[in-house]
């Protein structure tokens, strides 16, 4: 892979396959040999001369078990049901508080935009 600092060029054993290559992952784990996974635009079109070139995988994401338990362990309870108590949008209903704590970590974890949502997820962090 070479960068030209305006566009990247991806080749496999010296042939240009970029316009089929939507994105790139690279992972390095110790003790591991690097991974290389090319993304591919369109879905599944992959020149078939080229798969003995590298090993192919085909499927889905790793599962997200691991990095979940990790952002739920950083999680300070107390502040999660704070936030959760205080939503607008609690129920009294049967499984409200647990659906508004559910909607809480929700929006943690895709970031959020308030500043209530930040400190519940970042001060534990910032603690440890």
């Amino acid at each position: 892979m070479t960068f030209d600092g305006w566009a990247y060029a991806v080749a496999v054993d010296g042939r240009d396959v970029s316009d089929q290559v939507a994105a790139v992952d690279v992972r390095a784990d110790p003790h591991e040999l690097p991974r290389v996974v090319l993304h591919l635009w369109p879905p599944g079109t992959w020149p078939t001369e080229l798969d003995v070139l590298a090993r192919v995988e085909v499927g889905v994401p790793a599962e997200p078990g691991a990095a979940v338990a990790a952002f739920l362990d950083a999680l300070d309870p107390l502040e999660v049901e704070r936030a959760a108590l205080t939503r607008a949008d609690l129920e009294n209903v049967p499984g409200g508080g647990t659906a508004a704590v559910l909607r809480q970590l929700a929006e943690c974890a895709r970031g959020g935009t308030l500043v209530d949502v930040w400190t519940m997820c970042s001060t534990r962090t910032r603690a440890s």
